[in-house]
């Protein structure tokens, strides 16, 4: 009955939100003050509920839709100078508290509780023989397409030629995952369904990434230097709620939290860089074959808005002027440890756990001007990028054809 409700309040949001940007398109085409004036008395009275923090998520995201519908309706005539902005604010300062990246994820407890007879168990290690030629096991790994971490497991399966099936979570109501995972609200997760009847489920990246390649990861090559600072990103490395995290372990593990801490907030504040690039990110959700037009269209204008705006928190939090700069920075700064460490890889010969971070991140920008401004900026990268891009191989998802980016 909950998820009925909360399904039926996301459709309402979507129907209202095409419905405004309908209303406000036509008869508002020049952009008038009169015009504006309208729009900000339609958006603070959608959001005077929001200034007291007293909003759920389905709320918040129906509101970041009802942003969406008021901007892209005046766009063309005045593109982003729009005056319902301050009045996002509220929503944007709730969403970094209950809704982190969509697909972020959060410490994973593998408790003996954790499974039931109806769900498969939550284990970190995969049984040896469970992707042997005709062993007839079926993986699916649910994914968001844009989360990097998602990124992170789908290149270790094609390099493991693992043939796997895509299922796409609507990120408003995971609808997909509820029934064997009702505890954890984040993706990736991976199931497997063997012949002789065993279940299991595998959730956060790292420990994918980890029971992927199991005794077979070569950690890094002994000249890899640990991760530091540059000039942009001094203020995510060390991460300022676990420094000891940028001195602590191998140097293996510290480059794994870089990963996390420094390459995956470059990549959020640039592929959601600017409103057109938060809409391009999402946009391979309009024409996903497994959502209703509804579905799709409150999905994606939430999002846009959303993360858009959240974006531009986090770059003022992390006291960044120039976003692309950062990413290139970062970037540079892993190509010169794969140099200095003297293989074609940090791992060396062969790629090790970080370099499956590394790529599974910078390939969540896949066909957006992100990617294309990178791969144009940074040359360093090339020489390890390609020789990722080799070893990794084509995709072994079944359904590759689902889904179409940029």
């Amino acid at each position: 009955e909950g998820v009925l409700a909360v399904e039926s309040a996301v459709s309402r949001a979507g129907r209202a939100s095409v419905y405004i940007r309908g209303r406000l398109h036509w008869p508002l085409p020049g952009g008038s003050p009169r015009s504006w004036r309208r729009i900000q008395s339609h958006c603070n009275a959608r959001f005077a509920s929001c200034a007291s923090g007293n909003i759920d998520t389905t709320t918040l995201l129906g509101t970041g839709a009802f942003a969406v519908a008021a901007m892209s309706a005046l766009a063309p005539a005045n593109p982003l100078r729009l005056p319902i902005l301050p009045a996002l604010q509220p929503v944007v300062q709730h969403a970094l508290r209950v809704l982190p990246l969509q697909c972020e994820e959060a410490t994973v407890k593998a408790s003996s509780d954790a499974g039931s007879s109806m769900q498969p168990p939550v284990v970190d290690k995969i049984p040896e023989d469970t992707f042997r030629p005709g062993s007839g096991s079926t993986t699916r790994l649910y994914q968001f397409e844009s989360c990097p971490f998602c990124r992170k497991v789908r290149g270790c399966l094609d390099y493991h030629r693992i043939p796997y099936e895509i299922v796409e979570v609507h990120p408003l109501n995971k609808a997909e995952v509820k029934d064997f995972s009702p505890d954890y609200k984040k993706v990736p997760i991976i199931r497997i369904d063997t012949t002789d009847g065993q279940q299991m489920q595998l959730r956060d990246s790292k420990t994918i990434v980890n029971a992927l390649l199991g005794s077979n990861n070569p950690g890094v090559a002994p000249a890899v230097p640990p991760p530091t600072a540059t000039p942009s990103t001094g203020k995510m490395w060390p991460p300022t709620k676990e420094p000891e995290k940028a001195t602590s372990g191998t140097v293996e593990e510290q480059w794994v939290h870089w990963t996390d801490a420094v390459l995956v907030q470059c990549i959020v504040l640039n592929v959601y860089r600017t409103f057109s690039e938060s809409a391009e990110t999402f946009r391979y959700l309009l024409t996903h074959p497994n959502f209703s037009w509804i579905q799709a269209r409150s999905a994606a204008w939430s999002g846009t808005a959303v993360m858009w705006a959240i974006a531009n928190r986090r770059k003022k939090t992390y006291e960044v002027p120039d976003v692309r700069v950062a990413l290139y920075e970062a970037v540079g700064s892993f190509a010169a440890a794969v140099r200095t460490g003297g293989g074609r890889f940090l791992g060396g010969d062969k790629p090790g756990a970080v370099d499956f971070n590394v790529y599974g991140i910078l390939r969540s920008a896949e066909a957006c001007q992100t990617e294309r401004d990178l791969l144009t900026s940074c040359a360093d990268i090339h020489p390890w990028y390609d020789a990722m891009n080799e070893v990794v191989g084509p995709s072994k998802a079944v359904n590759l054809d689902a889904v179409k980016r940029g």
